[in-house]
This record gives C-alpha cells, sequence and structure tokens, in this order.
C-alpha cells in the first residue's frame, strides 16, 4: 500500500490561457490520456490533477468555444496552455464565437472576424475586408487607398491597434490608410462606440484591433504556404507562414508579396491604378515561471498608384473631365506604377513583458518604436522629385495592471506615454504640405467592471495631457512656429443585462476627444487632385479668401472635437435565428471636415480648392442582421445601416457620408463531397442607395468661369450629383482536399457599372468591374 502510494504521487498543473486575448480561461476541462483523471480551470484558469501514477502524461485541454490541444507535460512542472478560439459554421464567414472582450469595452457593440475571412481574399485592404459588417465600409482615393468607416467617421476618428500599439502613420486626409499585411493577422475586431477610455485620444468613432498570429507553446511545427491571382488588374501574390513553440519557446514569422496591374471597369481601363506590396513580419516567445516575454516586428513596403485621369491641366480638361463619362486619358495596360502615386514603407518594433504576480494579477509591459517613411509623387516637370516626404518616428509605452478581483470589482489600471516626431525631407522644391511636428501625450486611465447575477456595470476614466510642437514654412517661406497644449478628461460608462439564456441587452455612453491633425490645421496647396487649406491657413475678409498668413492656435477659434457617443445593442438566438439590432447617436462639438470651395488655378492647372471648417454635429444611425440557419447545412445573414448625419448650427448636410446599405448572404456547407473533404458556396448580394443626404451640386463650368459667387459662409456644395445607388452580387467556392484549401470568388458577376460616393475618384471614373480571384493554399 505504502509502495502503490508513493508511485502514484506525481501531479500536473498550470494555467489555461486564450490564445488570441492572452485573458485566463474558466471551466476548461483538463483530461490525462489514458486515464480516468480530469479536472477543470478555476476563474483564474489555474488547474492541478493530483494522485498520478507516472511523471510524463498526455494532457487533452478543450473549452466550449475552442479547438482542443493535445500537450505532453512532466510532473511537478506548471506551465502555460493557450486555446485558440473555434470558428464552426456560419461563424466561420464573419464573426468568432464566445470571444472574451477586453476591459473596457465589454458593454460596447462589436464584432471580431476570424482568419478565415481574413486570408479569404489575400489581396484586398483592411478597410475592404470590415466592410461587410455592418455599421462599417470604407473611404477611399482610387482601387488602392481605403480607409475604414465606422458609424461615419473615418481618419483619425478611429483608433487603428496593430499588435496592441497605436498604428503610427500619416493619418489625415481620405487618401492615406494604414499599411496594414492583413495576410499576417490572425483576428480583426471593431469596437463600434467611443473607446477614448480605453484606448485614448481620437477614438471618438471607435477602434480596429488586430491580432497577430499567436505565439503558443508546447505548438507542433506548422507552415502554410499560399498564392493567388486575380483576372482584374492580373493581379498575383504569395504568402508564407511558419510557427513552432516548445515548452518555454515560440516563435512565428511570415511574409507577403502582392502585384496588380492596371484595373478595368465594366468598359475602360484605370489606368495607373495598380499597386505593389511586400510585408514581413515575425514574432519570439520565451515563458518563464511567471513571466512571458514578447519581441515582435514587421515591415510593410507600398508602391500604390493613383488613377492619372484625376489630374487636369487646363480649364477645358478639368470641365471635361468631372462631366465625362470617362476618364480622359486611358492608355493600355500596364504593370507600371508612374505618377501620381505613393510609396511607403513601415517599420514597427515592439516588446512585451507580461508578469503574472499572483492568482488573477498581472502587469504588463509595452515598448514600440515605429517608423514610417512617405513620399508621394505628382504630375510635374521633376517628376523624379516627390511633391511630399515625410518620416514619422513613433514611440509607444504602455504599463497596465490587471488587479484580482476585489469586492467583485475587476479592472485594469494603465499608464500610457505616446511621443510622435514628424519631419519633411529637403529636396521636393515645393512648400511643404504639412510642417514638422512633435507631439508629446501621457495618460492615465482606469476601467472597472462589477457583475451581479446575469448584470454587468462596467466604468473608466482617463487623463490626457498632450503638448505639440509646430515649424513650417508660410507662402513667401518665412518659417512659422506654433506651440500648444491641451488637457481633457474622459469617462464612460456601460451596462449589460443578460435577459434570458438567449437574450443580452448591453448600453453604453462613452466620450472621446482628438486634436485636430495637423491636415487639418495646417495643409497648403496641392495634395493629389485638390488644393486644401488648413483651418490655420487662411481668412476670409469680406468675402475674399486670404492665405497669405498663418494664424497661431491660441489666436483662433479652433477647438479640439470632443465627442459623445450613446450605442445600444439588443441580441437574441432562438430556434437557430440570431437577431441583432444596434442602435446610436453620437454628438460631436467641433466636428472638422473638409469642404469645395471653389476651384484655383495652380502652376499645374485648375484644380479642385478645400478648405477645412468646424462646426457642430449630430450622427443617429442603426444596424441590423439577422441569421438564420435554415438546416445544418444552409445559413443565411441579412443586413442593414443607416445614418443620418447633420450640421445642426445651419442646419445643413454633411458631404461624404455613407448611405443606406443593405446586404444577404447565403451559405451551403456541403460537407465532404466527391474528392473534396470539404466544400463551401457563398453567394452575396448588396445594395448600396442613392446619399439622398448630399449637399447641393454647382456644376464646374460655373465655377471655373466665375459665374458663382463663394465664401466660407457660402452653402456647402459638392462638384458632382450624389452617385446613383448600385446591386452588386458576389460567389465563391472553397474546398478542401487533405493539406490543401483552395478557392474561387467572383466579385461583381454582373459586371454592374457603378460609382461609390465615398470613394474620391468618383469625379473622374467608375469603379472596377467582374473580378475573379483564385486561391490556393498547402498547409503542413
Amino acid at each position: 500500500m505504502i509502495a502503490q502510494k508513493e508511485r502514484c504521487s506525481h501531479s500536473v498543473s498550470g494555467k489555461v490561457f486564450d490564445a488570441d486575448t492572452e485573458e485566463p480561461i474558466a471551466n476548461a476541462i483538463i483530461k490525462v490520456k489514458g486515464k480516468k483523471k480530469y479536472t477543470s480551470t478555476n476563474a483564474e484558469g489555474n488547474f492541478k490533477i493530483d494522485s498520478l501514477c507516472t511523471k510524463n502524461n498526455t494532457l487533452i485541454i478543450s473549452c466550449v468555444g475552442y479547438t482542443d490541444s493535445t500537450k505532453d507535460h512532466e510532473h511537478d512542472s506548471a506551465i502555460h496552455f493557450y486555446l485558440v478560439q473555434e470558428v464552426t459554421g456560419l461563424d466561420e464567414v464573419t464573426i468568432q464565437a464566445q470571444r472574451t472582450k477586453e476591459k473596457g469595452t465589454e458593454t460596447i457593440s462589436q464584432v471580431t472576424i476570424g482568419k478565415s475571412e481574413i486570408t479569404s481574399n489575400p489581396t484586398q485592404s483592411l478597410a475592404a475586408t470590415l466592410s461587410k459588417q455592418q455599421g462599417l465600409t470604407f473611404a477611399s482615393a482610387g482601387t488602392n487607398v481605403q480607409l475604414p468607416v465606422i458609424h461615419g467617421l473615418y481618419g483619425n476618428r478611429i483608433l487603428v491597434l496593430n499588435n496592441g500599439l497605436k498604428h503610427g502613420f500619416q493619418n489625415w486626409g481620405t487618401d492615406h490608410a494604414p499599411e496594414i499585411d492583413i495576410s499576417s493577422a490572425n483576428s480583426i475586431t471593431v469596437i463600434k462606440g467611443a473607446t477614448g477610455v480605453r484606448y485614448g485620444s481620437e477614438g471618438l468613432g471607435g477602434a480596429i484591433i488586430i491580432k497577430p498570429n499567436p505565439l503558443l507553446l508546447n505548438n507542433p511545427l506548422y507552415a502554410k504556404l499560399g498564392t493567388g491571382y486575380q483576372t482584374n488588374g492580373q493581379g498575383y501574390n504569395a504568402n508564407v507562414e511558419i510557427g513552432y513553440g516548445i515548452e518555454k519557446w515560440s516563435y512565428f514569422a511570415n511574409g507577403n508579396y502582392t502585384r496588380i496591374g492596371d484595373r478595368n471597369t465594366p468598359d475602360y481601363s484605370l489606368t495607373n491604378s495598380g499597386k505593389e506590396e511586400k510585408a514581413f513580419s515575425f514574432g519570439i516567445l520565451h515563458h518563464l515561471n511567471h513571466w512571458d516575454i514578447k519581441l515582435h516586428y514587421s515591415f510593410v513596403d507600398q508602391n500604390l498608384a493613383l488613377l492619372r485621369s484625376s489630374i487636369a491641366n487646363s480649364p477645358d480638361s478639368f470641365i471635361r473631365a468631372i462631366n465625362s463619362d470617362e476618364p480622359i486619358i486611358m492608355n493600355p495596360f500596364s504593370y507600371d506604377i508612374n505618377q501620381p502615386n505613393q510609396m511607403t514603407q513601415h517599420h514597427l518594433a515592439k516588446t512585451e513583458i507580461n508578469w503574472w504576480y499572483t492568482e488573477g494579477g498581472k502587469f504588463t509591459l509595452i515598448g514600440g518604436v515605429q517608423l514610417n517613411k512617405r513620399d508621394e509623387f505628382d504630375v510635374r516637370r521633376n517628376a523624379n522629385l516627390p511633391i511630399i516626404d515625410l518620416d514619422l518616428l513613433t514611440y509607444d509605452y504602455q504599463l497596465e495592471w490587471k488587479h484580482p478581483t476585489w469586492h467583485g470589482l475587476d479592472g485594469l489600471v494603465g499608464v500610457q506615454y505616446f511621443s510622435q516626431n514628424n519631419d519633411n525631407n529637403p529636396g521636393t522644391q515645393t512648400t511643404p504640405f504639412i510642417p514638422n511636428y512633435n507631439t508629446d501625450r501621457y495618460s492615465a486611465f482606469a476601467v472597472e467592471s462589477l457583475t451581479f447575477g446575469k448584470n454587468t456595470v462596467e466604468a473608466g476614466l482617463r487623463f490626457d495631457f498632450e503638448t505639440n510642437d509646430v515649424r513650417g514654412r508660410e507662402i513667401n517661406q518665412d518659417i512659422f512656429r506654433d506651440n500648444y497644449s491641451f488637457t481633457n478628461l474622459t469617462g464612460s460608462l456601460g451596462y449589460v443585462r443578460q435577459l434570458s439564456d438567449n437574450t443580452t441587452f448591453r448600453t453604453n455612453l462613452g466620450t472621446a476627444w482628438r486634436t485636430p491633425n495637423m491636415e487639418e490645421l495646417f495643409s497648403f496647396g496641392q495634395h493629389g487632385f485638390k488644393t486644401t487649406f488648413g483651418l490655420l491657413r487662411f481668412t476670409d475678409t469680406s468675402g475674399e479668401l486670404s492665405t497669405d498668413e498663418v494664424i497661431p492656435l491660441d489666436k483662433s477659434d479652433v477647438n479640439p472635437e470632443r465627442g459623445y457617443k450613446f450605442i445600444n445593442e439588443f441580441r437574441t438566438n432562438k430556434n437557430r435565428n440570431t437577431h441583432t439590432i444596434t442602435a446610436y447617436s453620437h454628438y460631436i462639438e467641433n466636428y472638422v471636415f473638409d469642404r469645395p470651395i471653389g476651384v484655383f488655378g495652380t502652376i499645374r492647372g485648375p484644380m479642385p480648392a478645400f478648405i477645412f471648417d468646424q462646426v457642430d454635429a449630430l450622427f443617429l444611425g442603426a444596424d441590423y442582421s439577422w441569421k438564420k440557419e435554415w438546416t445544418e447545412k444552409i445559413s443565411g445573414v441579412f443586413g442593414a445601416s443607416y445614418l443620418w448625419s447633420r450640421n445642426i448650427g445651419d442646419n445643413d448636410p454633411l458631404i461624404n457620408q455613407p448611405p443606406i446599405t443593405t446586404n444577404f448572404e447565403l451559405q451551403w456547407n456541403q460537407g465532404s463531397v466527391w474528392l473534396f473533404d470539404s466544400s463551401k458556396w457563398s453567394i452575396r448580394s448588396s445594395y448600396t442607395f442613392q446619399q439622398f443626404q448630399a449637399p447641393r451640386t454647382i456644376i464646374p463650368e460655373s465655377l471655373v468661369d466665375g459665374l458663382e459667387q463663394l465664401t466660407t459662409d457660402s452653402e456647402i456644395f459638392d462638384f458632382a450629383d450624389a452617385t446613383d445607388g448600385y446591386f452588386l452580387l458576389d460567389l465563391s467556392w472553397n474546398v478542401k482536399w487533405k493539406h490543401l484549401r483552395g478557392g474561387i470568388t467572383v466579385q461583381n458577376i454582373l459586371n454592374t457599372r457603378y460609382r461609390d460616393y465615398l470613394n474620391e475618384m468618383r469625379y473622374f471614373a467608375d469603379e472596377p468591374g467582374r473580378n475573379i480571384l483564385f486561391t490556393l493554399k498547402y498547409n503542413l
């Protein structure tokens, strides 16, 4: 009896985490393979199994909503286990199930997109990937530059968090998109409410959280190879991914290359609309007893073409470009990228240290540096010289404390230092479009949640202090300087009620703020197809617009934007039907937007002229989705989004706001068929309505001839009518055979000719026509 007890005195223990959020998983089941021994994790994710008769054991870890994991484990060694979110059925296309929300956002409506949908079209942008979700779309400047839009807001009103760091890029204007390689993303979460408390300044519209591949311990070596080809633009891409994890170490690496030539509309070629993109990233994890140390690096290199016909060189050509049904410049297909174009490089390096100092308590220290290099080339005599040449250096340091549960309170406390240094490189032979500047921001925040019964209350508070040092040149090339600072306090209050086993209601009132960006304040001159003047670069005296001086901010009436967003979500899931209704109101004080002011002559020719304005604005809207599982193999999703927006001071419409959209997607999961292990079909239809809230139109002839007299107080207008509504139809088929996965997607099956109201190039050309995309992946 004594000998037997000694032989069965071994034990195994550890902790189970969500591989993506790194939050502990409660109620996960741990079984010892081949033995009738099992247990479950506690609220902090810990487990222990005693009285084992062998020193080495194989554990099977499982939990609802996660993929099972099998690991070898040795006696008396405590180790962390990571479970990966499981994606099943309809959720494989849209939303990952049962994902743990991050602290400070539990009461806000959000959606997460999984790896399968992200990689279904490896050549698309981040914004296009998100645009299928309700309440989300994108603004663009052509076929390559696309920005995510959440409930009518975009640019630096949307926080893009790339691997835990605010993505440091030239985030101003509709023609600067985040340099994100989506093929390296493991998941993308979109938070639709004001996120100023949790993530900081500029979170008025929401946040986009991009998670890289998880670093998993005790994970077998894996390798993935992929390639694809698309007919529109004759584009091709290739990507590779590799990873491995042992008891104390884990790593991954991936790379991607994409090249696309000139796209085609149903009727003509879009000259100079191609792109070339190269990307690489890797990550390393070292695990100690109560510590995790992570290193991460990513690099993206892009060369993006802008439509050649957007550049006019005479009054007549400008009028023809705006009024013509076709671009005024059309050349044969080419992979060449000529002027105008953008060349960008983005480097990101990050270190993260996690210390679990006690049960349920963790400190996280993050340090990151980013370098963003941007060259923009225009149609000019010195075509080899960029018209804009910028280097943006970003530092981001964060310390967060997730404290143990205290009197029922579960929360997070953090401090952050954020710094950016932007420099114009000499040699462009132009007045810098935006000035040099340094921004420093010091922040502290706390978010707490309390759960009682079926109720959860969440509250947060954040303090920000920001300083800006600006150096630029006036029109006569004299140097000007400006220094200004802001102090701000933001808060949020949310509530979640589990009305029944199948129904949840969540509501949140959040505030956020942001300083007008450098383009909105100091932009001066031509950029892309237009000339733009910032809030501090023009004055209006008796109806005469003057751009001869730069106004100091403290002598102007310019103020930071302050947003107050109230968002509610009702979700019910019963009898294979899931209904989700989201309704929101968003009031923004001192809302900044650019609007047309006329046509100005430049050395290059006449250009549409825009100025920035500041008003109080109100946004009201709703999103609705209905998911129906018709059978075990057939399911469908219907969705609709509506937004009403207004300049409430002048009772005028706002320009460039998303129109009403509806969509329906039908999916058929055949399962095993013929030679394939699985076969899945999907057909998606969508209708985008004409924007009925668009401002008045003034024809370009009246502007060029001077027949229309305009001032900064004139009613807002546009150069062209709002685009007509349009119907699109897409079809996809995805199969799996052993280690191979393949897919065929046909976009715009009907080859519909249309123009997108949120695309700046709508003035000059149609959107691309039918596109057939072929993808092939090999998983080792």
